[in-house]
């Protein structure tokens, strides 16, 4: 799994751009250094392109990673980071399993959202 982090200076956002296949170790080294690097340049929003990412994830582990980004944020003290995630619907398990970690992540008080579209993505964060 490779991910690349970076500002979007203009709308001071974090953009994560992500490919390869999911590996769940570096999934979580990422989500700290993400947070590491929203500290450092004092932003407080994100966005996630997971288009070019392959993974296939049973009902518990999408669970389990919604517990893992809590207590990530907690260990952090960046709990009212608002991070948005973009995804290919290749399939309507894939939406299925958006929605889930969507509503999984949001009843733990992390606000995420899930898009299928970049743009609805950025409007949503700067909204």
């Amino acid at each position: 799994m490779d991910y690349s982090i970076q500002l979007i200076e203009d709308s001071k956002i974090a953009q994560v751009v992500t490919s390869g296949e999911w590996e769940r170790e570096v999934d979580n080294a990422m989500g700290l250094e993400i947070m590491k690097k929203m500290s450092e340049w004092k932003v407080n929003k994100a966005v996630i392109d997971m288009r070019n990412l392959q993974f296939e994830l049973r009902v518990l582990d999408i669970f389990q990673r919604a517990e893992t980004l809590r207590d990530q944020r907690r260990e952090v003290k960046a709990p009212s980071t608002k991070v948005a995630l973009v995804y290919l619907p290749r399939d309507k398990r894939a939406d299925e399993d958006f929605i889930f970690f969507e509503n999984t992540a949001r009843n733990r008080g992390l606000p995420y959202r899930v898009f299928k579209q970049m743009e609805s993505a950025l409007e949503w964060l700067t909204s």
